[in-house]
Formats: structure tokens, C-alpha cells, sequence
């Protein structure tokens, strides 16, 4: 699994996947998502993540 790298699209990382088979590689929040912002038009991706958490 890889982020990135200085790709121009957008991604979401979900703290979640950060579990290794010792436990989680971090200490931020099991439920955190981190966005990696791209080029997209901004009216596109607030569209996308509008949709995306009326979802969940």
C-alpha cells in the first residue's frame, strides 16, 4: 500500500489502515481519515466528500 507519490489526484488514508500485526503504528484516532488534496476543482471534490459522509 502506498500514498501518492506527487501524483496530481486526490486520496483518503484512513487511520485505520495503519494496523500492523502488533497493533496500530500510531496514536492518532482509529477513526481519522487524512485527505491529500489534488487538482481537482475544489466544487468537485466538496461534491465528492458531500456524498461520500452521507453515507456513513
Amino acid at each position: 500500500m502506498a500514498v501518492s507519490w506527487g501524483g496530481y489526484e486526490s486520496l483518503q488514508w484512513p487511520v485505520c489502515a495503519l494496523k500492523g500485526p502488533e497493533g496500530y503504528l500510531t496514536d492518532l484516532p482509529f477513526n481519522m481519515v487524512r485527505l491529500y488534496v489534488g487538482i481537482e476543482e475544489a466544487e468537485l471534490l466538496i461534491e465528492d466528500l458531500g456524498q461520500a459522509l452521507g453515507k456513513v
